[in-house]
């Protein structure tokens, strides 16, 4: 892979992370939890805290809006711009009542955003280099692999093979994908296993979907079993076999997860066209709507973000799928098409 391509990348993807982190410093207060993660981001280096600081004078260079603001002057009232990010912002940006501050978010973070809409549009550079099949935002793509495994991608989804003498490899790179295996036999002495993160799932029988989520991956079996198993910090090896109905997630940090039941239809529903959302916090359905469009949504405050969301939606026309919930919740948006949307 060329390096430069992954460190504009990383840049891309640091700046797109800063705008988001000005808006919901301007918003409600954090959370405990959320305050220690806004701290985490900002120590992860000196990029981190140079692209907080660019969105921070991005968004205060638009206070110069309240000298000469035109149609917006009854709105603006006494609305002030955050100062400094790890401070509380003030009740009049809290409440986000005024137009000042919805036109000033959706600019302050569309002007960082901009840089990254190569990403937004086509997708993760880095991914696609290192990929062997790939969706792109919003598309949906079936490959049928060399020994007659097909494999169904999901939007914004990647995988890469290694198929050898030994083995059948898929190495998911990002996103979701959903399996039916070739089965082992008399021509077919190879395992079948797909990578993600650190574990593997080897199939056991013929159906099942493994998702990279943000911190985690999730295997969900849909017909006869797959095993589980990763190595943990010590370098020992953990494993589970998971039933038709059953999930589990692993990750890093947290290690192998328990086994939950899971109904796999609903979770494979974009397979159909369609996504299917139960009590679900908002900021979990965002980020998979984000997954499916060209552009990016993004929640003003925690308290938004952790409101329940039902609903069967379509995936061919999401727009409408976000009016609907931010009608149902009782919120508003506004947009720069095409890159960003912001709900408060």
């Amino acid at each position: 892979m060329d390096r430069s391509v992954g460190q504009r990348y990383d840049k891309e993807r640091i700046e797109a992370e800063a705008a988001e982190w000005v808006i919901r410093l301007g918003g409600e207060p954090l959370l405990p939890e959320e305050r220690q993660s806004f701290e985490g981001w900002c120590g992860q280096s000196a990029a981190h805290v140079r692209a907080l600081e660019f969105a921070r004078q991005t968004w205060s260079d638009l206070a110069a809006l309240r000298h000469a603001p035109g149609p917006l002057a009854a709105d603006i009232a006494s609305a002030s711009l955050p100062q400094r990010p790890y401070q509380p912002a003030p009740a009049a940006i809290t409440k986000l009542r005024s137009s000042f501050w919805r036109y000033g978010a959706v600019a302050a973070i569309c002007l960082t955003a901009v840089v990254s809409a190569g990403s937004f549009w086509f997708g993760n550079p880095a991914t696609l280099i290192a990929s062997d099949y790939h969706t792109t935002p919003g598309e949906q793509r079936r490959v049928d692999l060399p020994d007659g495994s097909v494999v169904e991608l999901s939007t914004g989804s990647a995988i890469a093979l290694h198929f050898n003498d030994t083995e059948r490899r898929v190495t998911l790179i990002e996103g979701t994908a959903y399996f039916t295996v070739a089965s082992m036999g008399p021509t077919e002495k190879r395992p079948f296993v797909v990578e993600g993160g650190n574990g593997t799932a080897t199939a056991l029988g013929t159906q099942f979907a493994v998702e990279r989520l943000a911190d985690a991956v999730q295997v969900s079996v849909a017909e006869h079993d797959v095993r589980v198993a990763l190595s943990d910090n010590a370098g020992g090896a953990r494993q589970v076999v998971l039933s038709p109905g059953q999930s589990v997630r692993y990750s890093l940090a947290a290690g192998l997860g328990r086994i939950s039941s899971q109904d796999v239809e609903q979770a494979t529903a974009w397979r159909r066209g369609r996504l299917i959302f139960d009590q679900v916090p908002l900021a979990e359905v965002v980020s998979e709507l984000n997954r499916y469009r060209r552009g990016r949504i993004v929640i003003a405050g925690s308290t938004l973000a952790s409101r329940k969301v039902s609903g069967v939606f379509r995936i061919d026309d999401l727009d409408n799928a976000l009016q609907t919930i931010a009608s149902e919740l009782g919120l508003r948006s506004a947009s720069a098409p095409p890159l960003v949307t912001v709900i408060y």
